[in-house]
Protein backbone atom coordinates (compact mmCIF):
# COMPACT_ATOMS: atom_id res chain seq x y z
CA UNK A 1 0.00 0.00 0.00
CA UNK A 2 1.10 3.62 -0.50
CA UNK A 3 1.20 5.98 2.00
CA UNK A 4 -2.02 8.16 1.04
CA UNK A 5 -4.18 4.76 0.80
CA UNK A 6 -2.67 3.79 4.19
CA UNK A 7 -3.90 7.47 5.59
CA UNK A 8 -7.12 7.41 4.42
CA UNK A 9 -7.42 3.72 5.88
CA UNK A 10 -6.70 5.14 9.13
CA UNK A 11 -8.87 8.29 8.90
CA UNK A 12 -11.60 5.80 7.75
CA UNK A 13 -10.85 3.81 10.69
CA UNK A 14 -10.83 6.29 12.93
CA UNK A 15 -13.75 8.13 11.94
CA UNK A 16 -15.80 4.52 12.46
CA UNK A 17 -14.16 4.04 15.87
CA UNK A 18 -15.41 7.69 16.43
CA UNK A 19 -18.51 7.08 15.61
CA UNK A 20 -19.39 3.89 17.27
CA UNK A 21 -18.53 5.49 20.76
CA UNK A 22 -20.49 8.66 20.35
CA UNK A 23 -23.03 6.30 18.94
CA UNK A 24 -22.59 3.88 22.20
CA UNK A 25 -22.88 6.46 24.38
CA UNK A 26 -25.64 8.39 22.99
CA UNK A 27 -27.87 5.09 22.87
CA UNK A 28 -26.78 4.68 26.86
CA UNK A 29 -28.25 8.41 27.60
CA UNK A 30 -31.73 8.21 26.06
CA UNK A 31 -33.37 11.02 28.59
CA UNK A 32 -30.83 13.77 28.11
CA UNK A 33 -30.96 13.06 24.69
CA UNK A 34 -34.58 13.71 24.56
CA UNK A 35 -34.18 16.48 26.82
CA UNK A 36 -31.55 18.04 23.56
CA UNK A 37 -34.07 17.46 20.88
CA UNK A 38 -37.03 18.72 22.71
CA UNK A 39 -34.94 22.05 23.35
CA UNK A 40 -34.63 21.66 19.27
CA UNK A 41 -38.55 21.57 19.08
CA UNK A 42 -38.84 18.03 18.56
CA UNK A 43 -41.51 16.66 19.91
CA UNK A 44 -41.90 12.62 19.49
CA UNK A 45 -44.16 9.57 20.80
CA UNK A 46 -41.24 6.97 20.30
CA UNK A 47 -37.04 7.02 19.23
CA UNK A 48 -38.53 4.85 16.22
CA UNK A 49 -41.06 7.56 15.24
CA UNK A 50 -38.79 10.35 15.21
CA UNK A 51 -36.60 7.83 12.85
CA UNK A 52 -39.95 6.97 10.88
CA UNK A 53 -40.19 10.91 10.38
CA UNK A 54 -36.77 11.64 8.57
CA UNK A 55 -37.31 8.43 6.67
CA UNK A 56 -40.31 9.36 5.38
CA UNK A 57 -39.18 12.59 4.63
CA UNK A 58 -36.34 11.28 2.74
CA UNK A 59 -38.76 9.60 0.41
CA UNK A 60 -41.17 11.84 0.05
CA UNK A 61 -38.68 14.68 -0.69
CA UNK A 62 -36.21 12.78 -3.21
CA UNK A 63 -38.07 12.92 -6.37
CA UNK A 64 -38.86 16.64 -5.28
CA UNK A 65 -34.86 17.12 -4.88
CA UNK A 66 -34.32 15.83 -8.19
CA UNK A 67 -36.32 18.51 -9.66
CA UNK A 68 -34.83 20.86 -7.62
CA UNK A 69 -31.14 20.23 -8.34
CA UNK A 70 -31.75 19.65 -12.19
CA UNK A 71 -33.14 23.32 -12.64
CA UNK A 72 -30.03 25.39 -11.93
CA UNK A 73 -27.74 22.63 -13.69
CA UNK A 74 -29.99 22.96 -16.45
CA UNK A 75 -30.27 26.54 -16.96
CA UNK A 76 -25.77 26.55 -16.48
CA UNK A 77 -25.84 24.29 -19.14
CA UNK A 78 -27.41 26.32 -21.46
CA UNK A 79 -25.36 29.03 -20.38
CA UNK A 80 -28.80 31.06 -19.17
CA UNK A 81 -27.23 31.98 -15.77
CA UNK A 82 -23.67 32.25 -14.61
CA UNK A 83 -22.54 30.14 -11.58
CA UNK A 84 -23.32 32.59 -8.54
CA UNK A 85 -27.26 33.59 -9.90
CA UNK A 86 -26.91 29.10 -9.99
CA UNK A 87 -25.96 29.06 -6.25
CA UNK A 88 -28.48 30.83 -5.55
CA UNK A 89 -31.40 30.02 -7.59
CA UNK A 90 -30.16 26.38 -6.12
CA UNK A 91 -29.98 27.48 -2.36
CA UNK A 92 -33.57 29.19 -2.27
CA UNK A 93 -35.32 26.27 -4.49
CA UNK A 94 -33.24 23.72 -2.24
CA UNK A 95 -33.78 25.69 1.01
CA UNK A 96 -38.49 25.83 0.27
CA UNK A 97 -38.50 22.06 -1.17
CA UNK A 98 -37.25 20.68 2.22
CA UNK A 99 -38.95 23.12 4.46
CA UNK A 100 -42.24 21.73 2.51
CA UNK A 101 -41.59 18.49 2.74
CA UNK A 102 -40.66 17.93 6.23
CA UNK A 103 -43.45 20.42 6.81
CA UNK A 104 -46.24 18.20 5.41
CA UNK A 105 -44.20 14.82 6.39
CA UNK A 106 -45.31 16.71 10.49
CA UNK A 107 -49.04 17.13 9.10
CA UNK A 108 -48.77 13.76 8.10
CA UNK A 109 -47.31 11.64 11.08
CA UNK A 110 -49.11 12.40 14.30
CA UNK A 111 -46.55 10.45 16.45
CA UNK A 112 -43.98 13.24 15.75
CA UNK A 113 -44.35 16.95 16.24
CA UNK A 114 -41.22 19.72 14.72
CA UNK A 115 -41.35 23.24 15.31
CA UNK A 116 -41.48 25.60 11.99
CA UNK A 117 -38.02 27.42 13.02
CA UNK A 118 -36.51 24.09 13.87
CA UNK A 119 -37.67 22.96 10.04
CA UNK A 120 -36.96 26.09 8.61
CA UNK A 121 -33.08 25.85 10.16
CA UNK A 122 -32.27 22.06 8.92
CA UNK A 123 -33.29 23.00 5.69
CA UNK A 124 -30.87 26.41 5.95
CA UNK A 125 -28.40 24.00 6.73
CA UNK A 126 -29.12 21.21 4.55
CA UNK A 127 -29.00 23.87 1.88
CA UNK A 128 -25.86 24.83 2.45
CA UNK A 129 -24.34 21.42 2.52
CA UNK A 130 -25.66 20.83 -1.27
CA UNK A 131 -24.11 24.55 -2.49
CA UNK A 132 -21.14 22.34 -4.16
CA UNK A 133 -23.50 20.25 -6.20
CA UNK A 134 -22.96 22.68 -9.19
CA UNK A 135 -18.98 22.64 -9.53
CA UNK A 136 -18.16 22.00 -12.87
CA UNK A 137 -21.59 21.95 -14.34
CA UNK A 138 -20.66 25.24 -15.97
CA UNK A 139 -18.47 23.63 -17.92
CA UNK A 140 -20.67 21.28 -19.57
CA UNK A 141 -22.85 20.97 -22.26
Amino acid sequence: MDGRLKKRLAVWIGCAVAVAVAVAVISTLPVPGDTVMRWFGLKYDSFSAMILYFLFAGVVGFPLQILVKAFPRALLMMGRISMKPAKLLLFVLNTAAIFLMMVLVDRLMGAVSVGPVTVFIIALVMSLLSLDDLEGWDKRG
